[in-house]
C-alpha cells in the first residue's frame, strides 16, 4: 500500500480499533490456494453465459478520454472477516499472528487429507531457504501440484481500460476480486496512453530479476494463470478503505496465481504510478510492508519523490501495525532467520520464479480418461481428466467441448484439480480438446472424441466403454465448483452472474485451432536472454 504522501496512521482502518486475540502459533491455510475441484458443466441448462470481462475502452483509445472525470461512490465495506493495514487486506486470523501454510501441507500437519492428484516434486525448504532449520514445517513443502511448481513463469496485465468487477473470491480472468464492488463499473485510467506505456515499462523493470512479463496491449486468454492490476479510479471504487493503492494480502508462497490488485493512479509522474503498481503486485506475491524507505514495498514513503524504487535486496524490518501481528512470517524466518520480523524482497521472489531467459520447451496435455471413442448413456455424467506438464510452473489449461465443428463449452482448470465434469450432454458426438499454454504462449492440445447414446442404442447387457468409476468427480460430486477457499469459479461461464448488460462481453472462447506452438499478440517487454535453469518432470 502507498498514499500519495507519507500516511499518518489516523488513515488506516478503523478495523485496527479491535484488540486482537494473540494467535502466535496457530496455523491457518492460504485463502487464496486453489480447492482442487473438478471444473463443471451442466449442458442441461441449455448455453451458459460467460461472464463480460471486457473494457470499458480500448487501450488505444486511452488518449481520447484523458483527463475524464469519473464520479465517487459512496464508501464501501470489507467482507466479513477481512482487514485492512494501510491498503493491504488480509484474513483477521492472519492479522492476529497466525501462520499461513499451503492447504496441501495441512495433511501433514495434522488437519486431515486434501483432495489433490498429479503432485510433482520441486524445491524445498533445504533448496530455497537461507534458515531452513528455522522455516516452519508446511513452508515450501517441496511438493506441488501441477501448474503450481515452482519454480515459476509468470504475467502482470495491467488492465487500463476498466471494467465491472465482481465480489466473488479472486479470479482474475472472470474479473473477481474480494476487494471489488459488484455491480459498480471500475473506471478506466485518464492519464494518457504514452504515461500508461512507461509505467508499465517500469514496472517490468522492477520484475528485471524474474521470469516474469508484463502486459497491457491485450488481456491474457482466460486458461493462463496472471496477475491483474486496475490502474486508475479511486479507493472509493473497491470496498477498502483511503489509500494509494490495495491489494489483497498474504498469499504467502503465492499459491492464488489469479489475484486482482488496484493502483489509484492516473496523472502522477511516471515513477510514483510504478512504485505504487509493483508495490500492489508485491503484495498479491506474498510480500508485506517494510520500513525500507529506498524500496518498493516501504510503508508510508514520500511518494510524490522522483526515486524509481525496485524490490529490497536485503532483510529489511517488517512494518507490522498497532493492533495487528505481521504476515508471512514463516517465509521471513525461511530467508532471514529470527522471528520473521525480517523481508527480502528479491529472495522471497527468487523462491517463487525462475531467473529471466527463454523459454524452449512447449508444454504437453494429455486427456488420460475416458478413453477416446467412448460411448456413454445419456444422462451419465462424464469424468475427464488431464495429464498437463510444462518444464516450469505457472501454465493452465482448459477444456473445450464442440459438436460439428461449434463450441459448446470452454472449461477452464481454475482450482486445478486436472478434472472436469460434463453432465447433461445431450445425445451426440462431442470432441473434447484440452489445451494448455505457458507464458511464453507456447500452446499443447490432445482432442478425443465421446458419443452420448440413448436408450434405443444401448446393450444395457454390455458395460459402457470408457467410464473411469475412479475418476475424480463422481456425479454427486456436481454443484457449484466456485466455492471454496479460491473463491474462483471452475468454468469460464457463470450462469448466475450479475447483469453487466452495456458492457462489451468477450466471447469466451480463446481456443485455436492452428498448430499448437501459437503465438500471441501480447505486449511483452524485454526480457534478458538468460538461460533459465530447468526443472525436470517428476
Amino acid at each position: 500500500m502507498r498514499v500519495l504522501r507519507r500516511t499518518p496512521w489516523a488513515l488506516l482502518s478503523l478495523s485496527l480499533l479491535w484488540a486482537p486475540a494473540a494467535r502466535a502459533g496457530e496455523v491457518v491455510p492460504n485463502p487464496y490456494a486453489p480447492t482442487h475441484e473438478p471444473a463443471v458443466y451442466d449442458f442441461s441448462q441449455g448455453p451458459q453465459r460467460p461472464a463480460p470481462t471486457g473494457g470499458l475502452v480500448r487501450f488505444e483509445e486511452l488518449d481520447e478520454v484523458r483527463g475524464a472525470v469519473h464520479p465517487r461512490p459512496a464508501p464501501g465495506q470489507l467482507p466479513a472477516g477481512w482487514v485492512q493495514d494501510g491498503g493491504v487486506v488480509v484474513p483477521r486470523a492472519v492479522a492476529e499472528g497466525a501462520e499461513v501454510v499451503s492447504p496441501d501441507a495441512l495433511d501433514d500437519l495434522g488437519a486431515g487429507p486434501r483432495a489433490t492428484r498429479g503432485k510433482v516434486d520441486g524445491p524445498d525448504a533445504q533448496d530455497l531457504c537461507a534458515f531452513p532449520e528455522l522455516t516452519p514445517e508446511g513452508i515450501y513443502p517441496g511438493t506441488y501440484n501441477r501448474g503450481a511448481e515452482f519454480p515459476r513463469h509468470g504475467t502482470i496485465y495491467m488492465n487500463y481500460t476498466g471494467g465491472m468487477l465482481v465480489n466473488k473470491g479472486e479470479n482474475s480472468a472472470e474479473n473477481y476480486s474480494n476487494l471489488a464492488r459488484t455491480g459498480h463499473t471500475f473506471p478506466y485510467y485518464t492519464g494518457g496512453e504514452e504515461r500508461a506505456t512507461a509505467v508499465a515499462q517500469a514496472v517490468q523493470a522492477d520484475f528485471a530479476e524474474l521470469a516474469v512479463r508484463v502486459v497491457y496491449l491485450e488481456r491474457p486468454p482466460k486458461l493462463l494463470p496472471y496477475v491483474m492490476i486496475m490502474m486508475g479510479g479511486s479507493w472509493e471504487d473497491t470496498t477498502a478503505g483511503p489509500s494509494g493503492g490495495v491489494a489483497p494480502g498474504a498469499d504467502c508462497e503465492d499459491a492464488g496465481l489469479r489475484n486482482i490488485c488496484y493502483a489509484f493512479v492516473n496523472h502522477e509522474g511516471v515513477t510514483t504510478q510504478s512504485n505504487i503498481a509493483s508495490q500492489e503486485i508485491g503484495h498479491t506475491m506474498g510480500l508485506g510492508h517494510t520500513y525500507g524507505s529506498d524500496r518498493v514495498m516501504a510503508f508510508g514513503y514520500d511518494t510524490n519523490s522522483a526515486i524509481d524504487m525496485g524490490y529490497g535486496n536485503e532483510c529489511t524490518q517488517v512494518l507490522i501495525a498497532a493492533g495487528q501481528s505481521g504476515y508471512c512470517s514463516g517465509i521471513n524466518k525461511c530467508h532471514c532467520g529470527g522471528d520473521g520480523k525480517q523481508q527480502h524482497d528479491l529472495n522471497t521472489l527468487k523462491a517463487i520464479y525462475a531467473p529471466p531467459g527463454p523459454d524452449l520447451a512447449p508444454p504437453t496435455i494429455a486427456i488420460t480418461a475416458p478413453a477416446d471413442g467412448a460411448t456413454f448413456p445419456e444422462g451419465t455424467p462424464v469424468n475427464v481428466e488431464v495429464d498437463p506438464w510444462d518444464d516450469f510452473g505457472g501454465y493452465g489449461w482448459e477444456l473445450v467441448v464442440a459438436q460439428d465443428g461449434k463450441v459448446l463449452a470452454e472449461l477452464v482448470d481454475y482450482q486445478i484439480a486436472q478434472a472436469f465434469l460434463l453432465k447433461g450432454l445431450p445425445i451426440g458426438t462431442y470432441t473434447l480438446t484440452a489445451r494448455v499454454q505457458d507464458h511464453a504462449d507456447q500452446v499443447g492440445e490432445d482432442l478425443i472424441t465421446i458419443t452420448i447414446q440413448g436408450a434405443a442404442d444401448t446393450d444395457t447387457d454390455t458395460p459402457t466403454t470408457g467410464a473411469d468409476e475412479s475418476s475424480g468427480g463422481d456425479a454427486s460430486s456436481g454443484g457449484d465448483a466456485s466455492s471454496g477457499s479460491g473463491g474462483s469459479t471452475g468454468a469460464t461461464v457463470d450462469a448466475d452472474s450479475d447483469d453487466t448488460s452495456g458492457e462489451t462481453a468477450e466471447d469466451g472462447c480463446s481456443c485455436r485451432s492452428d498448430a499448437p506452438a501459437v503465438p500471441h499478440a501480447l505486449a511483452l517487454l524485454a526480457i534478458p536472454a538468460l538461460l533459465a535453469r530447468r526443472r525436470r518432470r517428476a
